[in-house]
């Protein structure tokens, strides 16, 4: 009679085991990396004119959730790198200062590492992205919060857009001055990012 009664809970459980197991493998986290043409701009202030600088070549990975029906549903160690000799101005004076500045010979990269996120639905396939992390910029390491807009497209790409204001301050980075000093770099920056994540 036991036997009879565990062989029936077996075969009533079996179901119920393998919709849990088919359900994780819908939802698996599934390995991307960053697409061709990412893009980060960086803008900032001087006492003579406000400046801009652009990278197009940096790295980054992550591992995202899609649930089957192609919803954003996490995302989970995400991290970026953009080596800093990558940021470039128009002008080659402005870039040795802002590698000096950035003490790019020690430090190399500027460094983004994903510690936990937040999605809402805006509709359709499109979310708005919160994102916690350590962004690493010449050796100091501060807590910041990225707001993004993220769309999952038709072949699983996730383009992912936003703007993050910053501080020279916030990363002991002394201000760069150029022409004997009469003309020196604010302290606040903006950076807008603009790139793709693929398997």
């Amino acid at each position: 009679m036991k036997q009879t009664t565990t062989r029936r809970f077996g075969m009533l459980l079996m179901p119920l085991l393998l919709t849990l197991a088919f359900s994780q493998v819908l939802h698996a986290q599934t390995a991307y990396k960053l697409g061709p043409k990412p893009t980060m701009d960086l803008y900032g202030t001087s006492t003579l004119h406000n400046w801009e600088m652009s990278a197009h070549s940096f790295a980054g990975s992550a591992q995202i959730t899609l649930t089957s029906d192609n919803q954003l549903s996490s995302i989970n160690g995400l991290t970026v790198m953009l080596p800093v000799h990558n940021l470039k101005s128009e002008h080659d004076g402005m870039n040795d200062n802002a590698y000096e500045a950035l003490k790019a010979d020690t430090y190399r990269d500027i460094v983004f590492k994903l510690t936990s996120s937040k999605i809402v639905s805006s509709g359709g396939n499109k979310y708005q992205i919160t994102a916690y992390g350590n962004l690493t910029i010449a050796g100091v390491s501060k807590q910041i919060t990225l707001t993004a807009t993220g769309q999952v497209n038709a072949d699983g790409s996730i383009g992912v857009s936003g703007t993050v204001p910053l501080k020279l301050s916030e990363f002991n980075i002394e201000r760069p001055s150029f022409m004997l000093g009469t003309m020196s770099v604010g302290d606040a920056l903006t950076l807008n990012y603009s790139l793709v994540l693929v398997k």
